[in-house]
């Protein structure tokens, strides 16, 4: 009976862990001029999910890592941000962020995915 109790543990918690690779999404700055936004994303806690925007400040010629998590593999990379907003600049023309073909994908050394968005067109 003991082990039939341990098998049944084991089973559940492997059939409860995901297998979603760890992806970061960049958020790229090719400009002379230093470029802000803010990124709201649902965070799940004990009390429930609830929506967390964080301000972002991108350098000259500088990417900032926006978010690291697991993500599915299939998904696109604009239903990980609730809202994405970029603060307007001096004429510069911005990319859609809401626009999946504006994310870059690609794979870092470990050959896990990673999304890069160019701010500006």
């Amino acid at each position: 009976m003991r082990n039939l109790v341990i098998i049944i543990l084991v089973l559940f918690s492997v059939s409860c862990m995901t297998n979603y690779p760890l992806t970061t999404f960049y958020v790229k700055n090719t400009t002379d001029k230093t470029l802000n936004f803010k990124a709201s994303i649902i965070k799940q806690s004990q009390m429930g999910p609830y929506e967390m925007t964080l301000p972002f400040m991108v350098f000259p010629n500088d990417s900032v890592v926006a978010r690291r998590t697991n993500f599915k593999k299939d998904a696109s990379p604009t239903a990980w941000f609730k809202k994405f907003i970029i603060f307007q600049t001096d004429s510069l023309s911005f990319n859609d962020p809401k626009n999946k073909d504006n994310w870059i994908k690609t794979t870092d050394e470990k050959g896990r995915p990673v999304y890069t968005f160019t701010m500006t067109k």
